[in-house]
């Protein structure tokens, strides 16, 4: 990312320089100390830090900025600044210059644009001035932005995209919002996909409902810019990291592929969605003889290597998991043994030497079972019956 800082202290600016630049992957910083310097550069840049006041300019710079349609963040040491309707509605955000803490929010906020684009938001609201108004706002800060009239359109859009964070007014027709959020939280946790409510009810009842029913954050209309800014940022914030831990919490740190907490909490709730499937257990061969030949370093990276060329000769569909030490899982959902069987030959194909050192695998399949651990039971008997013939084979009867 390049940022461009306007500002005239020269002292303040490199510290602001130095922060981005430390905490912001691939960004490189410029500097221009007036409002000539700044209509003399050519170059463009993805984001503009701005003093409010510079020694040639009141302000107009950052009209001039915003009348380009560029991306503004407004920085001011003055708390009781006035700001006309045009640049308060077209800069992304201001930040007061007070201490330390002013430049750790602008690193987070800037940190926040950069990874905005991957999430998505869905407004349910049926006054289309403000739901135009909310989503204008959110486009601004590179959010990803899905539209619905009411409860019922918006679990329409549920079902097509993938929505990071809800928001919703209460009262719309249909299905108003406190019925939206009831059936939302069936599927989704609270720390799993983020509601706000917006509403003009001022009735504390309601807001206690709205929570109860599994909002996260309730806003009164009307409300101010920043304040849909903030809650939104922080709701993303927390969602972030709680994606964050639990992508540890469910993935093999070694091979990248799930663990058996994944299998043990989350596959066998999936299992019983799909009515055709099927199971693979895969085992290396003589895996022990390779680590006692070529030493536990060399054993990590066959294992990190055979879950490489299971994933990238696997369909996006299909669930990998390190079953436990040299033995991996595959959930195939509308697959049948035979159809598995297909896939598991492509990763046969496909399986390289390790520096030279060429190995092999065996595998079980199965499409019968009734529960998850039935069916993983079948697979890995006939994985053994693969072992007992030899090795280096696949069996599915």
């Amino acid at each position: 990312m390049k940022i461009l800082i306007v500002e005239d202290s020269l002292v303040y600016a490199k510290t602001l320089k130095t922060h981005l630049e430390k905490y912001l992957l691939h960004t490189h910083c410029d500097i221009a100390s007036s409002f000539e310097e700044l209509k003399k550069i050519d170059e463009s840049y993805d984001l503009y830090v701005c003093d409010l006041n510079l020694p040639d300019s009141r302000g107009e710079h950052i009209e001039y900025l915003i009348n380009k349609g560029l991306d503004v963040i407004l920085m001011t040491s003055n708390e009781n600044f006035d700001l006309s309707d045009k640049v308060r509605n077209g800069i992304l955000d201001y930040v007061i210059k007070d201490d330390i803490s002013s430049i750790e929010y602008l690193v987070n906020f800037v940190k926040r644009l950069i990874k905005n684009p991957y999430i998505n938001i869905l407004i349910a609201e049926d006054s289309s001035t403000i739901r135009h108004h909310e989503k204008k706002i959110l486009q601004k800060l590179k959010f990803n932005v899905f539209e619905a009239k009411n409860g019922k359109e918006a679990l329409e859009v549920f079902k097509n995209n993938e929505i990071d964070i809800l928001i919703t007014d209460l009262e719309m027709p249909n299905m108003d919002g406190l019925s939206l959020i009831k059936e939302v939280r069936k599927t989704k946790k609270m720390v799993e996909l983020p509601i706000v409510v917006v509403s003009s009810v001022n009735e504390k009842k309601l807001f206690l409902r709205s929570l109860k029913a599994g909002a996260n954050d309730y806003i009164q209309k009307p409300f101010e810019k920043e304040e849909l800014i903030l809650r939104v940022n922080n709701l993303v914030d927390l969602y972030d990291n709680y994606k964050k831990v639990r992508e540890k919490l469910v993935t093999d740190s070694l091979t990248g592929v799930y663990n058996r907490y994944y299998l043990e909490n989350v596959l066998e709730k999936l299992f019983n969605n799909y009515d055709k499937k099927s199971i693979a257990m895969l085992d290396i061969d003589y895996f022990k003889k390779l680590n006692d030949t070529y030493g536990h370093q060399f054993g990590d990276e066959v294992l990190a290597h055979f879950a490489r060329t299971i994933k990238e000769n696997m369909r996006k569909s299909d669930i990998i998991v390190r079953y436990g030490g040299e033995e991996f899982l595959i959930f195939m959902p509308n697959t049948s043994k035979k159809e598995a069987l297909i896939a598991l030959l492509k990763v046969v194909k496909a399986l390289a030497p390790v520096k030279n050192v060429k190995f092999t695998f065996s595998a079980g399949i199965a499409d019968e079972g009734e529960s998850l651990a039935e069916m993983i039971k079948i697979a890995d008997n006939r994985l053994y019956k693969a072992k007992e013939a030899g090795r280096n084979r696949i069996v599915i009867e």
